[in-house]
């Protein structure tokens, strides 16, 4: 396959399962399919509804393209920190140092936002009692911990998207050239791995229709 973010059997399935009806949708699964987002991908490509059961969270990370609270972006990380009382201007640096794994760092910020945290849920009419947010802050921890630790922010999600319709459409409409392109492209990298056949290759240089047909 010589589709961007598809180019994998493994996430090529999950493309078949998902069936993107949109760009927005497409952006989405750009983000879905990282290492990031394993532990809800399967609830995500399934389209089921998730939510924490904290109204006031699930308000937050919900939109009118998403009606499900994944944490899919930095951007939404972001938001959730700042609804547990961190400086917005200091939350992409705490993403940062999750991914790079800065153990005092991220201890710091947890150690912040559980109370943080339960003590909004509790004063949002969220939850009943305190202990009851801070179970809830310990789960949208951990999936805070695993979403930054390789997650893409929404416009690079968005560019890898737009990169992957440009390429479908080119494949689907112009694949002579299409292919022309990519077998040239690889054979000047010397990929050997995408260009197993080098005389097949010259071979659909000199005369491309003959080889697809």
């Amino acid at each position: 396959n010589t589709i961007n973010q598809v180019e994998q059997s493994g996430s090529k399935k999950k493309a078949e399962k998902f069936k993107p009806k949109n760009i927005y949708e497409l952006t989405q699964f750009v983000a879905g399919i990282r290492p990031s987002f394993q532990s809800m991908v399967k609830i995500f490509l399934n389209r089921e509804h998730f939510d924490y059961g904290i109204p006031s969270l699930d308000n937050l990370l919900q939109d009118k393209y998403c009606d499900s609270s994944f944490i899919l972006y930095q951007e939404q990380i972001m938001k959730v920190l700042g609804y547990a009382d961190f400086e917005m201007s200091k939350t992409y640096k705490i993403i940062k140092a999750i991914s790079k794994k800065k153990t005092y760092v991220i201890n710091g910020a947890k150690e912040r936002f559980l109370p943080n945290f339960a003590k909004k849920c509790l004063a949002n009419g969220d939850v009943k009692t305190l202990d009851d947010g801070v179970e809830a802050t310990k789960k949208v921890w951990q999936i805070i911990e695993n979403s930054a630790s390789y997650g893409f922010n929404a416009s690079h999600a968005y560019s890898y998207a737009l990169d992957s319709i440009h390429l479908a459409y080119l494949k689907a409409n112009y694949p002579i050239e299409f292919y022309k392109v990519c077998l040239q492209h690889y054979t000047d990298k010397n990929n050997k791995d995408k260009v197993e056949n080098d005389k097949l290759c010259r071979n659909f240089q000199e005369n491309p229709v003959e080889i697809l047909k």
